[in-house]
């Protein structure tokens, strides 16, 4: 078999991988690679016949969200009509932390009573490798969270050291969350997840203008600015109607 390994073969085979997606067409032959480095290694064959050049380079996605904000607002809506009381304020609170604070669903998970400071507005966050960063909330979270450790003193676990409690635990489970914003999907929002959230809060502080990315940076708790530069680039949705506004000559 690895005698039919050539760069006459390495070409026929790309061709015959037109018909596939850009990602596995690289993903294929990065598998081909692979194989060949090993036969190389074991002395079968003579030399490595997928070059750099065989491999396709994809422009950078760039913004990673997938949401438009007027599914952001179908699904919003569906939370404010939920009828259960005795949860809808710890679910109001929880969205809202993720939707107008980008907290994570295992940071949102971690919190802790002290780690609120509702008189001046801070959250302190323990975010990836366990470091702790200052995060300022705007003031419909801090109502949302009023409002629901207000109905949590009435919760079996409110005694818990946790912020967020069911009535089976004294700390919610991240799976949970998953779980709560399934239950506000409809088909108008189907796409919504607690990181598509993160990611709708980014891009809405950006295109808005509110922080520089250094600060996005910080406050959203990355490590690099590169990560957090994709949110610098133009929804897809945005560019599409600047081209659908485009006259020349007409």
């Amino acid at each position: 078999m690895y005698d039919d390994i050539s760069r006459e073969n390495i070409k026929l085979y790309k061709e015959y991988l037109e018909k596939f997606s850009v990602a596995s067409i690289n993903r294929k032959l990065s598998s081909l690679k692979s194989f060949n480095e090993y036969l190389l290694m074991l002395g079968l064959v003579e030399m490595v016949y997928i070059i750099k050049q065989d491999f396709i380079k994809k422009q950078q996605q760039g913004n990673p969200i997938k949401v438009t904000n007027e599914e952001v607002s179908a699904f919003l809506n569906n939370l404010k009509n939920d009828v259960k009381i005795m949860y809808k304020s710890r679910n109001i609170a929880i969205i809202y932390l993720d939707f107008y604070a980008g907290i994570r669903r295992e940071e949102i998970t971690n919190l802790k009573l002290k780690n609120l400071d509702l008189e001046n507005k801070i959250l302190y966050v323990l975010g990836k490798g366990n470091k702790e960063r200052k995060v300022p909330l705007g003031d419909i979270v801090i109502d949302a969270l009023i409002n629901y450790l207000e109905s949590r003193k009435g919760y079996r676990f409110a005694d818990s050291p946790y912020i967020f409690v069911s009535e089976r635990s004294g700390k919610l489970h991240k799976c949970s969350i998953n779980g709560i914003f399934n239950k506000y999907k409809i088909e108008e929002c189907s796409n919504i997840t607690p990181h598509q959230g993160r990611h709708t809060y980014s891009t809405n502080i950006v295109e808005q203008g509110l922080l520089t990315l250094p600060e996005l940076q910080n406050h959203l708790g990355h490590s690099s600015l590169n990560i957090v530069s994709l949110y610098a680039h133009a929804r897809t949705e945005n560019i599409q109607k600047k081209i659908n506004n485009l006259k020349i000559g007409l």
